[in-house]
């Protein structure tokens, strides 16, 4: 009976930590974004952010502030992974179609560089003529 009450119980915990919490995901994206822009420490700020998405697998943010972080770690293709979930979640996510453009723009691809400039562009990201200048 006490290992039934026991395996209960795991199993309880499991299900609840793997819940989603949107609230929880909110925390996290905020404290992974400041440990990211404020600290430069992208190995916790990718940490923090994955357990953002842990507790809500819809948070474009935190999939966008992750991609930023694997960017700075220099892990290219993490990062355009990143940020092409977060603009399946948010097709109009000017900012992820820019920092895929600029993902593709360090890996020396121009013309897939121009094609996501343009597209950050369409939505609305200001000041990217410099981006795009140079693009056909």
């Amino acid at each position: 009976m006490k290992r039934l009450t026991l395996l209960f119980a795991i199993i309880t915990l499991f299900a609840l930590t793997g819940c989603e919490n949107p609230a929880k995901s909110r925390l996290y994206t905020e404290e992974g974004s400041k440990q990211l822009l404020r600290y430069s420490d992208f190995q916790k700020a990718e940490e923090t952010l994955s357990k953002a998405i842990r507790y809500d697998k819809s948070n474009f943010e935190a999939y966008y502030y992750r991609g930023c972080a694997k960017v700075n770690a220099l892990n290219y293709q993490g990062a355009i992974e990143d940020f092409q979930k977060a603009i399946e979640l948010k097709p109009d996510y000017a900012d992820a179609y820019f920092n895929l453009g600029r993902t593709y723009y360090l890996m020396n691809d121009a013309d897939k560089a121009c094609e996501y400039y343009k597209l950050a562009d369409k939505y609305g990201r200001p000041n990217l003529e410099d981006y795009i200048k140079n693009c056909q």
